[in-house]
C-alpha cells in the first residue's frame, strides 16, 4: 500500500513549517509537503501523488473557491479541503456546495486536526464544529422533522417517500422548505448542520 501524502498550500510559510513539524511529531507514517502558492501546488500535484490537498482559503490573488476549482479540475480523484482562520459560514457552505471535502480551522488542536485529515483521506467529509454552530431556524412541523431526520441519515427523496408513505412531490416540497429554513443549498450541508443542532 502506498504511503498517505498530504499537500498543504499556504502562503504563510512559517505557519506551514510549524504545522508540518507538529503533524510529523504526531504521526510520521504520513508524508507532508507544503508549498507557498497555488501554482506551486498545481505543479507539485502534476509531479507527485497525494492522498489529500489542503488549501488556505485566503491565498494572494485568488480566493479559496477559485483554487478549489483548479485543483478539482486537475485531479478530480483527490479530495481537496480548506484550511482557514476565517470563520465565515457562508464561505464554508459555498465551498462544500462546490465540492470541497471539508473545511478545517487553523485554530484546531494537533490531535483533532490529524483525526480530521485522516477522515478526509478516507473519503469522508469534515467541517470544524465552530462553523456549524448555527441556531435552529423557525421551528419545524412534525412532518418536516420526520423528513429532516431521514435526510440526515442519507436517504434519497424516493426512499423518504416510501418510508413515510408520502408522494414524492410532497417530499420534494418538504426538502426545499428545510433547505430554505436552514439557509443552505444542498442536502449535505443541511445534514451536517441538522445532526449538530
Amino acid at each position: 500500500m502506498s504511503a498517505q501524502r498530504i499537500l498543504f498550500i499556504d502562503d504563510h510559510l512559517l505557519f506551514s513549517d510549524a504545522l508540518l513539524f507538529l503533524l510529523q511529531s504526531l504521526d510520521n507514517t504520513i508524508e507532508y509537503r507544503a508549498v507557498g502558492t497555488v501554482q506551486e501546488g498545481l505543479d507539485t500535484l502534476d509531479a507527485e501523488r497525494f492522498s489529500l490537498v489542503m488549501v488556505d482559503y485566503a491565498m494572494p490573488g485568488m480566493n479559496g473557491l477559485e483554487a478549489l476549482a483548479l485543483f478539482s479540475a486537475r485531479s478530480p480523484e483527490i479530495p481537496v479541503a480548506m484550511l482557514s482562520g476565517i470563520a465565515d459560514a457562508h464561505a464554508v457552505a459555498q465551498a462544500l456546495d462546490q465540492g470541497a471535502a471539508g473545511w478545517l480551522s487553523k485554530t484546531m488542536g494537533g490531535e483533532v486536526l490529524l483525526h480530521a485529515l485522516k477522515l478526509l483521506m478516507a473519503g469522508q467529509r469534515f467541517v470544524s464544529p465552530e462553523f456549524l454552530r448555527t441556531p435552529l431556524p423557525t421551528p419545524l412541523t412534525r412532518r418536516e422533522s420526520d423528513v429532516a431526520d431521514l435526510i440526515a441519515t442519507g436517504l434519497t427523496d424516493k426512499e423518504i417517500a416510501e418510508r413515510l408513505s408520502l408522494q414524492l412531490g410532497t417530499v420534494k416540497v418538504h426538502v426545499k422548505s428545510l433547505l430554505r429554513k436552514f439557509g443552505v443549498g444542498n442536502r449535505t450541508k443541511f445534514a451536517l448542520i441538522y445532526r449538530r443542532s
